[in-house]
């Protein structure tokens, strides 16, 4: 104990003697109830909500010179009672709970421009493809590089990210031979935002993320490129109407094969918009906007157009705000489960937002998702491979199609700041499948007569607590 004191002393002195120097020490504090019947997949009736705890806690030491700055995020996430290291009598703890978050330093090439190396959150624009993620108990931060020239004056600010990823150990030796096809082999990016005025921006990003298929030792890439405007969202926000916009074309080569024994090619787009307006000196938000992803239109037989793979690779993008609403049932585009097995995909939505007084906030949001291409309707799931099986057709023998509505949302969300350092988030989300949704989750009850299965009430609610305390700050010593 002595010696911690001693060495933290050192450290005290050391900054002292350097003032252009500046450290701080903070945490993080975040721990979330939630009750789930029906979150991400609907459930059947006479079934019972699960009820859980997680926690995520982290201590970030940042570091900072004229030359260069560092940070080191240490995090454990963990959900109450997942402790793999316990006996009868007690539990000694996780232990794949405990990491490393954040580890970079970022050495400055002139006034405006830096190059970060290291373990980074990567998060820009709508984070549509590149996101923190901040809804997950662990976050998600990337390996890679990072150059940074951002110009405040001209308002131009260009960030390009490389990164490129082996399996090894902690000597630093690379050894591939358990490497998954599934992992990210390489993720590249390019972001130049132009900050027009105080209310208008506009971003341009380019992405080109690969992965490799182990068999034939290729690396298979993909290209995501797309717009981004904001108006009125960023900068000074005022009253007035608010607008965002974002388009994004996706292209390169899929990890599946189709019918000529050659990779898929990928043909996909998503566009997302929202129109608004706020008022009452920025206490209300009323807004509409939607979200329109390509996908497979299972009626076309046409052998090039089965050929492409025509859903959008969501990536890294952000789920939980999105996609439906905070229930996520369309968060893998290409899952019966957890999407819409592969079909095109809109989502109209309507919001509120309003502030009780300066530290407290309510919203709503309510949400109408719909399957915008005709998609092979399937009677069951194998209960061994837990795939779709059966095809279902009608009287006269012609495949059948689901196509339409696949239900509503709600969302109901409180936000309340006791201070600075502490806040209290409050959400519920209701939602109500379509006989699409439960159909292309469970298939039929009965085959024979068509006798869809009995859905539960499906909500989703939760509580998350987050205090983020600065144990220390040399500024203020």
């Amino acid at each position: 104990m002595k010696s911690l004191k001693y060495l933290f002393g050192i450290l005290l002195i050391g900054l002292s003697a350097n003032v252009f120097a500046q450290f701080t020490l903070d945490g993080e504090f975040r721990s979330r109830f939630a009750m789930d019947h029906g979150y991400k997949v609907p459930e059947k009736a006479n079934t019972g909500a699960v009820i859980s705890f997680d926690q995520r806690t982290r201590l970030i030491l940042n570091y900072a010179t004229t030359k260069y700055s560092t940070r080191l995020t240490l995090q454990d996430a963990r959900v109450w009672g997942g402790d793999d290291l316990y006996n009868k009598t007690g539990v000694a703890g996780n232990s794949g709970s405990f990491g490393i978050y954040e580890a970079w330093v970022d050495l400055k090439i002139k006034s405006n421009s830096s190059i970060r190396v290291g373990r980074q959150e990567w998060n820009y624009d709508d984070m549509r493809i590149l996101s923190r993620r901040n809804w997950w108990t662990s976050g998600l931060s990337y390996d890679g590089i990072l150059y940074k020239m951002h110009n405040n004056e001209s308002g131009l600010l260009i960030d390009l990210g490389i990164s490129y990823n082996n399996d090894g150990n902690r000597t630093g030796a690379v050894d591939n031979s358990t490497w998954t096809g599934e992992k990210i082999k390489t993720l590249n990016f390019l972001n130049i935002k132009k900050n027009i005025s105080d209310k208008l921006s506009a971003s341009l990003m380019f992405t080109l993320s690969g992965k490799e298929d182990i068999n034939n030792d290729a690396i298979i890439g993909t290209g995501t490129h797309g717009l981004n405007i904001k108006y009125n969202q960023t900068g000074k926000i005022t009253d007035g109407i608010f607008a965002m916009l974002s388009a994004y074309y996706q292209h390169g080569t899929d990890m599946v094969r189709g019918s000529d024994g050659d990779y898929k090619n990928i043909s996909a787009h998503l566009i997302t918009a929202e129109l608004g307006f706020r008022t009452m000196e920025k206490k209300l938000e009323i807004s509409a906007g939607m979200e329109m992803i390509s996908g497979r239109d299972y009626s076309n037989d046409n052998e090039d157009y089965n050929n492409t793979r025509h859903s959008f690779d969501l990536l890294y993008s952000a789920r939980f705000p999105y996609y439906g609403g905070n229930i996520n049932y369309f968060l893998v585009q290409d899952s019966y489960l957890v999407g819409t097995k592969g079909g095109g995909y809109m989502d109209p939505y309507f919001k509120l937002k309003y502030k009780l007084n300066p530290s407290s906030t309510i919203n709503f949001g309510f949400y109408m998702p719909i399957l915008t291409t005709d998609v092979r309707a399937h009677t069951s799931i194998d209960p061994e491979t837990k795939k779709p099986a059966g095809l279902e057709v009608d009287g006269n023998g012609n495949p059948v199609y689901w196509n339409g509505s696949l239900g509503n949302n709600i969302d109901i969300g409180f936000t309340q700041k006791f201070s600075k350092e502490v806040i209290l988030k409050l959400g519920f989300s209701y939602a109500m499948p379509s006989d699409i949704k439960n159909q292309m989750v469970y298939g039929y009850k009965d085959v024979s007569e068509k006798q869809l299965n009995e859905l539960g009430q499906n909500y989703f609610g939760w509580a998350m607590l987050i205090i983020k305390p600065n144990f220390f700050n040399s500024e203020k010593m």
